[in-house]
């Protein structure tokens, strides 16, 4: 946080973008939240939120020691495997995005990876290059619940990017990430550090494992209108408190039986 002239006395919240301008004491127990520009959410229950069983797996990847290292070097075989034999598809949709609207190629947004480390999340660019200028004037079209923005035919996406999402080939350049152990295959997907202020406890819990490609969230939400950042938290601690090679392997089936069904993406993450 920010406070200015101020004198805090904890224990006291402050998030990222808050800024306090009185002058006078800050005495906790307090929380001063972001000021965050959201469409409506429905009222976060912890029920809702911790339903799912913990169930236990011979599998599980927890605090667990052989099984990390399984799921890594499943990682490294994938990527280093798929950016071998798809690099031509790769290389097409480079010279896409060159043609339909220039450099650069790729897009890499600064995102929190496990412990809180930032690192690039590298994407094909699918948006034009005012995007991010472009998203304040188009906030009231957002049609999220949280900290999420997503507007439906978002006129920031080229023509070429909307058949590159429309195929998840914009999510290819991310195989780098997890071959250099930015990410994983599967795991909770990465977002910025200001959505990862929104909600603290979630953000802990989260942050704990390497953000993933994909996740549970991304094969189990429902995205009904002032639930999706229920559910967004929901899937995303279960899969910490769950995680497991079988689970894993679920989840790359059900994303690619998605993909290969044609389900296109709808919602925050396919940007840019």
């Amino acid at each position: 946080g920010r406070p200015l002239d101020s004198t805090v006395i904890g224990p006291v919240w402050i998030g990222a973008d808050t800024v306090q301008t009185g002058g006078g004491p800050i005495v906790g127990p307090r929380c001063l939240v972001d000021r965050i520009e959201t469409a409506p959410v429905q009222p976060l229950r912890m029920e809702d939120i911790e339903s799912a069983p913990s169930r236990r797996s011979p599998f599980r990847i927890g605090s667990w020691g052989g099984q990390a290292f399984v799921k890594r070097i499943v990682d490294l075989a994938v990527s280093a495997t798929a950016l071998a034999i798809l690099s031509p598809v790769m290389l097409l949709a480079a010279i896409a995005v060159v043609i339909d609207d220039g450099f650069p190629v790729f897009f890499g947004h600064r995102r929190q990876g496990r412990d809180g480390r930032i690192f690039r999340c590298w994407k094909f660019r699918t948006m034009r290059r005012n995007a991010e200028a472009l998203a304040r004037e188009l906030r009231t079209l957002n049609v999220c619940d949280g900290p999420q923005f997503f507007i439906q035919d978002d006129p920031r996406v080229t023509r070429v990017g909307r058949r590159l999402r429309a195929w998840n080939i914009d999510e290819l350049p991310q195989l780098w990430n997890v071959l250099v152990g930015d990410m994983s295959l599967v795991g909770p997907r990465p977002s910025p550090e200001g959505e990862n202020q929104y909600c603290p406890s979630w953000r802990e819990s989260r942050l704990s494992v390497r953000p993933g490609i994909t996740g549970l969230g991304q094969v189990r939400r429902t995205r009904r209108p002032g639930y999706d950042f229920q559910e967004w938290i929901r899937y995303d601690i279960e899969y910490v408190r769950t995680a497991s090679l079988w689970l894993d392997l679920r989840i790359c089936v059900e994303t690619a039986l998605s993909i290969i069904g044609g389900n296109r993406r709808h919602g925050p993450n396919g940007t840019r």
